[in-house]
């Protein structure tokens, strides 16, 4: 079960991948908080959120935020991370029962996750949701690649209601989308509980595309147990 501890819960999510149960993960970490609170953002990924253009995806991403489901898990910002009264907004207006860590995967998890889940992807049928122009041959696990765009929580927003997830079952999907991601996890789950869905953020990025975050780079984030 989620525990709210940092090690304990990442470990929980990798035994249930291991197990094959059918589970959906979503994450709303610093860009995807800024979103919900209509505020507008460029991030280091290059995409931006305008509220005066964009309130349907902020209206589809709230939805996301909410949605309530036993085996769909939701993480926010941690203390550590981002400021108490973001915290404690984020856990305020999700409305869930249960949250853990949107950065479940990333800081001092990042080298439990390379050592486990990068090879544990190898024992699943992989669809990789990520950047048209990502490296997916450099990848250790082979992957059906869908293609998205750098801002693809707007350009490719019709694949929340539009991609065929019923023609889907027993595969693993990754979502290295942005807030495309968060959406994605919610819908598809609500549609087809066949499947697993995890929103993964940047953690192929070494991979795929560039090194630009500071967990990725061996820098001192790499060492930070993030606390409840």
């Amino acid at each position: 079960m989620i525990t709210h501890s940092f090690r304990g819960d990442i470990e929980f999510i990798l035994n249930k991948l291991k197990v094959k149960e059918k589970f959906s993960f979503s994450k709303y970490a610093d860009g995807e908080c800024a979103i919900l609170a209509n505020q507008q953002i460029t991030n280091c990924d290059n995409w931006t959120f305008k509220p005066e253009i964009h309130s349907n995806i902020r209206e589809e991403l709230i939805r996301s935020f909410q949605f309530k489901d036993p085996h769909y898990y939701v993480g926010v910002s941690c203390k550590c991370c981002q400021p108490s009264y973001v915290v404690d907004w984020m856990r305020t207006e999700s409305y869930q029962s249960v949250l853990t860590w949107a950065n479940i995967f990333v800081n001092s998890n990042f080298p439990f996750y390379t050592e486990h889940f990068i090879p544990e992807y190898s024992n699943h049928d992989v669809v990789l949701f990520s950047r048209h122009n990502s490296t997916i041959e450099k990848l250790p696990f082979n992957v059906e690649h869908i293609p998205i765009t750098e801002q693809a929580f707007i350009d490719n927003f019709d694949m929340v209601n539009n991609f065929p997830i019923e023609n889907y079952s027993n595969k693993l999907f990754l979502f290295c989308a942005g807030p495309l991601g968060n959406m994605l996890a919610a819908k598809f789950w609500e549609k087809n509980k066949t499947n697993i869905y995890l929103d993964i953020g940047s953690t192929l990025n070494n991979y795929l595309t560039e090194n630009n975050r500071n967990y990725l780079n061996g820098g001192a984030d790499l060492t930070r147990v993030c606390i409840w």
